[in-house]
């Protein structure tokens, strides 16, 4: 988002937008707290939460979770089950599906981050049954941490956002499918989350035109390169 703000403030020289991190539970309260005129989240609101529930939103990009290993990890493939059961520490070593006589090193992200919570839905769900993640994994605060451990550990495991990947880690492929902006736009890569733009009411004045440039075609370019798929109208 802070490319996007960048290239919209050069529309309007002399406009302040303020981005601040801190996931999407921050996102959330820092618009019912009306300290921000628009927040982000990067997981499906929840309607039965009270601090989600009627807030405005509107769908930014869609964005791929890759499950990351290091480079020289030789386990390219895996199935939506066999994530499952890593990420839970139902297989323990790397030659169960494959790899080295090694133990797998989980790493996942911290409790209440949108990543974190839409990686729980869309691989720990099975159906109604909900898997949970190994008590012992390694806890990280960004997509960023959990590659840096990666890449320099070739036993671990994390998943991340796709554009927060570079050559130091290699995304696996899932069901056969390996997650890149084709794929994603395409609909066959399964582990896909939402962007959204979230407030109190549709927004208005500057916010409201910050949301229509952030869903024109220039801010769909920004966001392609950076691995996210665009809504633009």
């Amino acid at each position: 988002m802070e490319k996007i703000a960048e290239a919209f403030r050069k529309m309007k020289p002399g406009l302040r937008v303020d981005i601040e991190g801190g996931g999407s539970s921050a996102g959330v309260m820092a618009v019912r707290a009306k300290t921000a005129a628009l927040g982000m989240s990067s997981r499906e609101l929840r309607p039965n939460e009270p601090n989600e529930a009627h807030l405005w939103r509107q769908m930014l990009a869609l964005d791929a979770i890759a499950i990351i290993v290091h480079p020289e990890n030789a386990v390219a493939s895996l199935s939506l089950a066999q994530v499952r059961d890593l990420f839970s520490g139902r297989i323990k070593t790397w030659k169960e599906v494959g790899g080295r006589d090694r133990p797998v090193h989980i790493l996942v992200r911290e409790e209440g981050s949108g990543t974190r919570s839409a990686f729980e839905e869309l691989v720990m769900k099975d159906g109604k049954h909900e898997t949970p993640v190994d008590d012992y994994a390694l806890v990280q605060d960004s997509s960023g941490g959990v590659r840096e451990v990666v890449c320099n550990d070739r036993d671990a495991i994390g998943f991340a956002s796709l554009g927060a990947l570079n050559a130091s880690v290699r995304a696996v492929s899932v069901d056969g499918v390996t997650p890149t902006f084709e794929s994603v736009r395409a609909g066959t890569y399964r582990l896909v989350r939402p962007f959204y733009l979230i407030g109190l009411q549709p927004p208005v004045g500057d916010a409201a035109d910050l949301t229509r440039f952030s869903l024109g075609s220039e801010a769909a370019a920004i966001m392609q390169k950076e691995g996210l798929v665009g809504v633009f109208r």
